[in-house]
């Protein structure tokens, strides 16, 4: 196994040494042709990243890197596993990265994944799909950005943010109809007579002390490794934005007048797509519906940033590719087929909705969250995350009690 991310990790770092020159050399030829318009690009990717990612995304990171030292993903995985197992084909942890990528993003769901990975905890093949079954966008931008932001109307991101769910849910449990995981719940030997005179609820206490004893670190240094390892995500993050939104501008003007630009833009980073699809002149089902196939592509910005933190541990990414493309699918499908009832759900009535002459929604400008819209939807997120994770339980406990024989 070592042999073998080893290998994973030499062909990783020969990619990446391509991928870098390649960006480097396109980067070097789109300052030179046009300065003016790199620097605005350059400025409009800095902008996204300073006033949503980073609010949106660094509290949860330290906060999970502290609970996976303290063991608490381990301790829930161990009440969750028998449910997980059988229905989602994932181990116990997933009932934390799961819901971590629903609430804060697909780059937290991959920084606890590394994590666990790192901690023995999960196995190579288990990491690439709890990763990839964890990858969504952040509410932050569905509701507050595109919702608010770019159309106009919040209710409508709440629609995008259910089928964004839904959609992503539903090829995590395609992943495992097509790819059914053989492993099973892995018990060490000299826990064997433990584990069967010992309540579920004892072992998973006794698994998060196990976690934390062998972590071994003070509080103190859970928190400065936890804040320095989140800052080094941001950083990672917010180059990734930088680049791409230069890429995707100079892209752009090569195409020619009659030719859309939202393809180009939503097929490299997903903010400034779903930008560019909320000024197309369509009608409201059909721009929904391109949205949230853009979601749930979420951009080669997006897959490259996970495996910057996955790629180098030897965790290979081919189910993350074919997830992206299913949940982009699913996405487009369910908006066309519970358009009525979701808009009806969620107050988005098609009489309701500011539309242009030609049927297309009026989209506002590139309208950024200020920060008390920022700290309202934190809070937002926490509370939403804790229920996430209750749901989880509330299904463990009574798959346990009712079916698990």
């Amino acid at each position: 196994m070592n042999r073998e991310n080893f290998a994973n990790g030499r062909r990783w770092a020969l990619a990446s040494t391509i991928g870098l020159g390649t960006v480097a050399a396109l980067l070097v030829f789109c300052i030179v042709y046009s300065p003016a318009e790199t620097f605005q690009a350059s400025g409009q990717g800095l902008t996204i990243w300073w006033r949503i990612v980073f609010p949106a995304l660094l509290p949860f990171l330290v906060l999970s890197q502290i609970l996976l030292a303290g063991g608490f993903a381990q301790g829930l995985g161990t009440l969750l596993e028998p449910f997980t197992r059988k229905v989602l084909g994932l181990p116990g942890t997933v009932g934390w990265v799961l819901p971590l990528g629903m609430t804060v993003g697909f780059p937290a769901a991959a920084e606890a994944t590394a994590t666990l990975y790192k901690q023995g905890k999960i196995s190579t093949l288990e990491a690439e799909k709890l990763a990839s079954a964890a990858h969504f966008s952040s509410p932050m931008l569905v509701i507050v950005v595109i919702g608010t932001g770019f159309l106009g109307k919040p209710e409508l991101g709440l629609l995008l943010l259910i089928v964004h769910w839904a959609a992503g849910l539903a090829t995590g449990i395609t992943s495992h109809v097509l790819s059914p995981s053989r492993s099973k719940v892995q018990t060490p030997k000299d826990k064997i007579v433990q584990h069967k005179k010992t309540s579920r609820l004892q072992l998973a206490l006794l698994n998060m002390e196990e976690v934390r004893r062998e972590d071994g670190r003070g509080f103190g240094k859970i928190l400065g490794d936890s804040v320095i390892s989140g800052v080094q995500t941001m950083m990672v993050t917010g180059g990734y934005m930088l680049i791409f939104a230069v890429v995707i501008q100079v892209i752009s003007s090569f195409l020619p007048a009659g030719i859309p630009a939202f393809p180009v833009a939503g097929l490299f980073e997903a903010h400034l797509g779903s930008y560019s699809i909320a000024k197309l002149a369509t009608t409201p089902v059909i721009q929904s519906a391109l949205l949230g196939a853009v979601l749930g592509w979420s951009g080669l910005c997006a897959i490259l940033q996970v495996r910057a933190i996955l790629g180098p541990l030897g965790i290979k990414g081919s189910y993350f590719w074919r997830n992206r493309i299913l949940h982009g699918i699913y996405a487009y499908i369910f908006t066309l087929l519970f358009w009525k009832p979701l808009t009806w759900f969620t107050g988005v009535l098609p009489a309701s909705i500011e539309v242009n002459p030609n049927g297309s929604i009026k989209s506002a400008e590139f309208l950024l969250p200020n920060w008390r819209q920022a700290i309202t939807m934190l809070e937002w997120q926490t509370w939403l995350l804790g229920l996430l994770i209750g749901i989880f339980l509330v299904l463990g406990l009574f798959w346990r009690k009712h079916i698990d024989k």
